[in-house]
């Protein structure tokens, strides 16, 4: 199942410098596997895909990944979930500043994520 954040435009007075993706396994007894894709719009107005990567993470455990955005006027994150339950891993997303505080109009919880039919190149 694929999923994105949708565009989140990261412009105002306190844009995210950082974005956090936690990614939390709750099944007990099966891993999954989880395929990133985070893109980036810079001044251009161009769509970038910045960072790429698949993980596996296994039963009852979590995985905090941070990566560094700043610049950009908006991003994207989508993610392909797969495995023997892929509904028991939980996605969020939280846009950051420079000291680490979320910022909440940058925060896409699990419920918040849309399907895809798949994930962009």
């Amino acid at each position: 199942m694929a999923l994105t954040t949708g565009i989140i435009t990261n412009t105002g007075t306190t844009p995210a410098s950082n974005l956090v993706i936690n990614i939390d396994n709750d099944n007990l007894s099966f891993s999954s596997n989880v395929v990133y894709h985070i893109y980036v719009w810079n001044s251009l107005v161009s769509k970038t895909l910045v960072y790429s990567n698949a993980l596996n993470i296994n039963a009852n455990t979590s995985q905090i990944l941070n990566f560094n955005i700043a610049g950009n006027t908006s991003y994207e994150v989508q993610f392909l979930v797969t495995g023997t339950v892929p509904t028991d891993t939980v996605i969020t997303v939280f846009g950051t500043d420079s000291s680490g505080n979320v910022i909440p109009h940058q925060k896409v919880l699990k419920e918040e994520l849309t399907q895809i039919g798949q994930l962009n190149p």
